[in-house]
């Protein structure tokens, strides 16, 4: 694997988590991939800047990986890009700039309910765009987003299918090949 990949999760029961659990435990082992959980490494809510600018600075992609809470990401991601990101996108030194970030969010909506017309009446695309502008102020490059749906009443077989072609993914983007749904 040729490029670093640092893999963020924000999740705050991902000891309950059969689908996030899942995903992670398909590319954690994956060389070059460094997993962080933030929910683990805030200390009385705040991120080790240093630490994490270091992880950031030694990582070609990103990935935030979490399950969709209240149609967004959970706190710890938010919070992370509001200690982590913003020094170093409004500082002397966006370093971050050309680095790619992956988004991989799992919901317990099936896919159809996220299109215009049906109970949520948003499609996926539209719903991250928050995070989209993010990666765009830090002049990051946004990678179409890694989903998986309908996750409350997924097959343990579908579960195994959405973690290989997750891990096929991490493994292509590792050496760059870069994917599109």
């Amino acid at each position: 694997m040729s490029q670093s990949i640092l893999f963020l999760l924000a999740h705050p029961n991902i000891a309950n988590s059969k689908a996030n659990n899942a995903l992670v435990n398909a590319v954690k082992d994956i060389p070059g991939v460094t997993f962080r959980h933030l929910d683990a490494h805030k200390k009385n809510g705040l991120f080790d800047l240093p630490e994490e600018t270091n992880l950031l600075r030694n990582a070609d992609i990103i990935i935030w990986q979490f399950p969709l809470y209240w149609y967004s990401c959970p706190s710890a991601l938010r919070d992370w890009q509001d200690q982590v990101l913003s020094p170093i996108v409004y500082g002397p030194d966006n370093f971050l700039k050309g680095k790619r970030v992956l988004v991989v969010f799992t919901a317990g909506a099936r896919q159809s309910a996220f299109r215009a017309g049906d109970i949520l009446g948003f499609t996926p695309d539209e719903m991250l765009r928050p995070l989209q502008m993010t990666t765009n102020a830090s002049l990051m490059q946004w990678l179409p987003p890694f989903t998986v749906f309908g996750v409350g009443e997924m097959t343990a077989e579908v579960l195994e299918k959405a973690c290989a072609e997750y891990r096929e993914l991490v493994l292509g983007l590792g050496t760059g090949i870069i994917h599109g749904k």
